[in-house]
């Protein structure tokens, strides 16, 4: 109803400094439609479909995005004039009252009747019409919701939004987590919800709410928390050819295997498995980069967290020559 005339709405809520609040009026043309005794059926511009009932006294009114609402109605005719007017909320909520104004036409039509006499038939339709949306204050154009993004740690996600638009600010935003839970509230444009388990899935939506009472939910963020850090330091060892691989424990895990890459098979191999926090491994010639891979696993057997390094594995230095006499 309102789309083709915002910018009209806008000006009509524009105030100067030291004036009172002004009503916003909008006005939209009624388009294409019909009209029965007492009852107006048409299009408006705005490709709102209106039924104005006027013996029922009921006006229905079906937005594009078939939202449908229903007011009581009042019309009265006057010759070739209809009026009529109702009080309602359109499909974003805010209060108004209408008022219709449609002018018809009258056009006779002859023929001949069945008994073969002649006949005259008057059809009545829609010449212009207008209907006119007094908003009791500045009008408020539809929420926007924000677009979410997010960080996390191990234990805790930082939710961030862009700010809402539309409505009446200031706006008040309060997160929701997947069961529907109320995690925090704030006017500011971030929070951060913390306790949460590690290497885990979490949804979270925010909700903004304008200081007229109205609700918009953001889509859905599906977040996650990091897993566990094993922050592997490698050691070698040239006199034995040998690297030491050191980690901290994964609270989740109750094994471990170190893999290294063989570059000659051109496949990872199990250099060690442990239920410690390191171990030894060998098994290739000295002066390469070798590949290692260090994988937790929990009680079921699944991969917990991981990680990946290049070692550089180079042979002691020769000892220095002996010097001859000659």
């Amino acid at each position: 109803m309102k789309r083709a005339f915002l910018i009209l709405g806008l000006l009509g809520a524009f105030i100067f400094a030291g004036q009172a609040k002004a009503d916003t009026v909008i006005t939209v043309t009624n388009g294409t439609g019909s009209y029965t005794t007492n009852h107006l059926v048409f299009y408006d511009a705005n490709g709102t479909y209106l039924v104005l009932d006027g013996v029922h006294g009921i006006a229905t009114v079906t937005y594009p995005d078939q939202t449908v609402l229903t007011f009581p109605y009042s019309q009265s005719v006057s010759g070739l004039s209809v009026t009529g007017s109702w009080s309602g909320a359109d499909e974003s909520g805010y209060l108004y009252t209408a008022t219709v104004q449609e002018s018809l036409v009258q056009t006779r039509h002859g023929g001949s009747g069945r008994g073969g006499g002649y006949r005259t038939i008057i059809i009545t339709s829609l010449l212009r019409g207008v209907i006119t949306y007094d908003y009791a204050g500045a009008y408020a154009p539809p929420l926007v919701a924000p677009v979410v993004t997010w960080d996390s740690t191990q234990t805790s996600v930082t939710l961030s939004w862009t700010a809402a638009s539309g409505g009446v600010p200031p706006y008040i935003y309060s997160v929701y987590d997947q069961n529907g839970t109320d995690v925090a509230d704030t006017a500011d444009l971030t929070a951060t919800v913390t306790g949460l388990a590690l290497g885990t899935s979490y949804t979270f939506t925010v909700l903004t709410t304008d200081s007229a009472g109205k609700h918009i939910m953001s889509a859905p963020a599906s977040v996650y928390t990091l897993g566990p850090t094993l922050n592997t330091v490698y050691t070698y060892n040239p006199a034995d050819n040998t690297v030491t691989a050191t980690w901290d424990a994964d609270p989740t895990a109750v094994s471990y295997s170190v893999f290294y890459y063989d570059w000659f098979l051109g496949v990872w191999v199990d250099g060690a498995d442990t239920t410690g926090t390191s171990a030894t491994v060998s098994g290739w010639s000295p002066n390469v980069y070798i590949p290692f891979y260090i994988a937790a696993y929990d009680a079921n057997g699944m991969e917990t967290d991981y990680d990946q390094q290049s070692v550089s594995v180079q042979a002691p230095p020769p000892p220095p020559s002996r010097e001859t006499d000659d």
